[in-house]
């Protein structure tokens, strides 16, 4: 069962689908990069989007959004653009 998203994790899920639109590949540290927080942090918070069923990582340490997170990131994309 998916835990409730906290919005600092939607923040980050959205950031991740900006980042593959704009670049096509995603590492934390393009993460770190865009929203301008440590690396620990960032490794934190994917930890635990990763644990919630939001996000996978590849051997290399590419980010993916799964189906769940791909809705959630949309769903705060739309609401920061409107």
């Amino acid at each position: 069962m998916k835990g409730r998203i906290l919005e600092s994790g939607e923040d980050y899920l959205e950031t991740i689908l900006i980042l593959q639109n704009r670049n096509g590949e995603v590492r934390s540290v393009d993460i770190a990069t865009e929203m301008d927080f440590s690396k620990p942090s960032v490794s934190r918070a994917v930890g635990l989007l990763k644990q919630g069923g939001y996000l996978y990582t590849d051997k290399n340490g590419y980010l993916f959004l799964t189906d769940e997170g791909k809705k959630v990131a949309h769903k705060t994309y739309e609401r920061h653009v409107v």
